[in-house]
């Protein structure tokens, strides 16, 4: 990583870090930002949109329209704090013959739950250019579960995924693959080892689309639907869904799980469960699409094991523990949608260079059964086709607490 460094003066209203005799006057702490740009690129000239400041006890925000390195003074009280910038930028990109070409693009960084304690203080913020794949996207995911109308929890497998060809060319949907992380946002690991985030995304289930690679083409503005149990659930319950026009459904086995044969399964590849996968329905997992056709479900469960260490700590009590899951290389991710719940949120269960923050349903209350989360519409070509927002920035591209669509792109 390249260091660019400036200075941003942040003034402390918190007693206990006075820097002077007289108690009336705020003491003042200032906070040196290192910026360090990615190895491959040689910086031509930044043009930051923002700084966000962000109290992870109190939830408040401060918001900084930023010019070039004019960074203003503001004022923070000691807690724990998430920094997040994001702007655009113009680089050069050197190829590994050390030729270069002159782009534009759009560059962030984010830094969660850094202590504010007051004195001098040095924080290192590594920094990424944005560049959107041209692929498939996760459009909706229905986790939230539904309720009957007599009020009880639904749990008869009415859950899915959708996924949107937001190109101008067929594309296949053989060998997409959808993991859920193993990590939970709302649960922040203590001591991880290792730590492989930046690189790999750890994730507790992995389900893939069968072909050969040209049997499921995929038209441009057309989606697929992905559902646990592929039946008109409104015959039984009045407030789920008709997912009998499902293209495929997750299947875990006939001695458990209920199968639709006039539905493609998908692969099973992995799962922590012994029983049926069920999406967590308050959204403390997230989930990741990616392609990996080529390797047997055998050969991931040992060639992509990955074993982690921590340490539990609930008060005074301390304790070593460890787990097994397995994961997935960053590079093969084509989309990744962090989910949380907004009360609980504590970090980020994958690299923020996936997804560079979170959407949700609801708050872990009632509001969050029967809804989804939903990407926004970003425009319509001449032809008609949708083009949906993909700034790999979940708060930005989903709608939270969504009225749920399956097979149904909205426009309005």
């Amino acid at each position: 990583m390249k260091k660019l460094i400036f200075g941003l003066s942040l003034l402390m209203v918190v007693s206990l870090f006075s820097c002077s005799d007289d108690d009336n006057e705020i003491p003042v702490s200032y906070l040196t930002i290192q910026l360090n740009t990615p190895d491959d690129i040689e910086t031509s000239s930044f043009y930051f949109g923002d700084l966000t400041v962000t109290n992870v006890n109190s939830g408040e925000e401060i918001v900084m329209e930023l010019n070039g390195f004019e960074y203003p003074a503001i004022d923070l009280e000691e807690g724990i704090y998430n920094f997040l910038i994001a702007g655009e930028i113009d680089y050069y990109a050197v190829n590994a013959d050390g030729n270069k070409t002159l782009m534009h693009g759009a560059i962030r960084g984010l830094k969660e739950n850094v202590s504010i304690e007051g004195g001098e203080f040095g924080l290192d913020i590594d920094l990424f250019v944005y560049s959107s794949k041209s692929d498939f996207v996760i459009s909706e995911i229905f986790f939230a579960d539904t309720k009957t109308p007599e009020g009880d929890p639904y749990l008869e497998g009415d859950q899915y995924f959708e996924l949107y060809n937001n190109t101008s060319k067929v594309l296949y949907a053989d060998g997409l693959c959808i993991g859920e992380t193993e990590f939970q946002t709302v649960d922040k690991l203590v001591d991880l080892s290792p730590d492989n985030r930046n690189e790999f995304t750890p994730v507790r289930a992995v389900y893939r689309i069968p072909g050969n690679g040209t049997d499921y083409p995929v038209q441009p503005g057309e989606s697929i639907l992905i559902s646990d149990i592929a039946i008109n659930h409104i015959s039984d319950n009045a407030n789920s869904f008709d997912l009998s026009g499902s293209d495929f459904e997750w299947f875990d086995g006939a001695d458990i799980d209920v199968d639709v044969p006039e539905v493609p399964n998908m692969i099973k590849m992995v799962s922590a469960s012994t029983s049926v996968w069920h999406l967590h329905n308050r959204g403390y997992n997230s989930y990741i699409l990616f392609r990996m056709n080529d390797v047997t479900p055998e050969a991931f469960t040992s060639d992509y094991a990955y074993h982690y260490d921590y340490k539990f700590v609930f008060g005074d009590l301390v304790f070593d523990m460890d787990n097994d899951a397995w994961e997935v290389p960053n590079d093969a991710i084509i989309d990744a949608v962090g989910c949380s719940t907004p009360s609980e949120y504590q970090w980020k269960a994958m690299s923020p260079t996936l997804d560079l923050t979170w959407t949700h349903s609801g708050d872990g209350d009632d509001t969050r059964y029967g809804k989804s989360v939903k990407r926004k519409v970003s425009y319509v070509e001449a032809d008609g086709r949708v083009v949906l927002m993909d700034t790999n920035n979940s708060a930005v591209d989903f709608i939270p607490t969504a009225m749920p669509s399956p097979g149904v792109i909205e426009t309005e």
